[in-house]
């Protein structure tokens, strides 16, 4: 496998179909990444982050893949860092299993794809009990969930965070009681991640604050992103009144 330059970013951009959102943030050098590539035809690509979250691509059948995944794996178990591996096609579940057999721990969820039109007439909230606000510094250090060290797992920093990402809160008081983030972020898409306090569940809020999210995106001309467990039956139900809607299926692999 050959490393990717910068400079190819924009031809891998067009060259794939569909990839998780991480990869565009990668492609469009939001965070901090690399691509590998089998030749310079880009038949078979392996994304990776900083943070250790995989993606492979192309034609699986390519065997030049096979050492370097192995190799990325046996760092992770090493190093004892993170090692989350995406795919989104049987063929390369297939492959995956018979790389790395009895050492890696499956995961199904769904990706979504947004339809504007229903959210734009989907049943609305009344008027929130909270105010809304976009994640600060400040704020990032009073979080139950996405604290700094999230921000450090997905957007290398804080700082990386609030330059390029965004996300948006309700504050009780000066306790965040909900809280929609763009997880990966790129020039075109965001996905979402959503916490809210277990004391403040079943009023609507996590509803309420990924409306902030995703009105943001529109307005922004990005395209909002949902993900999650295919056992997540409280997500689901609540991305599809949001408009995220055709459900497909991929898997994740991590570290048995």
């Amino acid at each position: 496998m050959i490393k990717v330059s910068e400079e190819q970013y924009p031809i891998i951009k067009q060259f794939i179909s569909r990839a998780p959102t991480f990869v565009y943030s990668i492609l469009d050098r939001m965070i901090e990444g690399a691509v590998y590539s089998d030749t310079a035809a880009f038949q078979t690509l392996l994304f990776h982050t900083k943070s250790g979250i995989y993606y492979v691509y192309g034609n699986e059948n390519k065997t030049s893949i096979d050492y370097h995944l192995a190799y990325c794996f046996q760092q992770a178990m090493e190093q004892q860092k993170r090692f989350t591996l995406f795919s989104y096609s049987e063929q390369w579940n297939i492959k995956i299993e018979q790389l790395l057999n009895n050492q890696l721990r499956k995961l199904e969820r769904y990706t979504f794809t947004f339809d504007e039109n229903i959210y734009n007439h989907r049943e609305k909230h009344g008027e929130r009990d909270y105010e809304v606000k976009s994640i600060t510094e400040p704020l990032i250090k009073n979080s139950l969930e996405f604290d700094q060290t999230y921000y450090e797992e997905y957007w290398d920093s804080t700082s990386n965070f609030l330059k390029n990402g965004f996300g948006f809160c309700f504050v009780h008081k000066e306790q965040i009681i909900s809280e929609a983030v763009s997880i990966f972020k790129s020039n075109e898409y965001a996905e979402i991640d959503i916490m809210t306090d277990s004391n403040f569940r079943g009023q609507g809020l996590a509803s309420s604050i990924a409306e902030a999210f995703i009105d943001h995106c529109l307005v922004n001309q990005l395209k909002p992103c949902w993900d999650c467990d295919i056992s997540n039956t409280g997500s689901i139900h609540l991305g599809t009144k949001l408009g995220f809607t055709t459900p497909q299926k991929y898997t994740i692999y991590t570290k048995s």
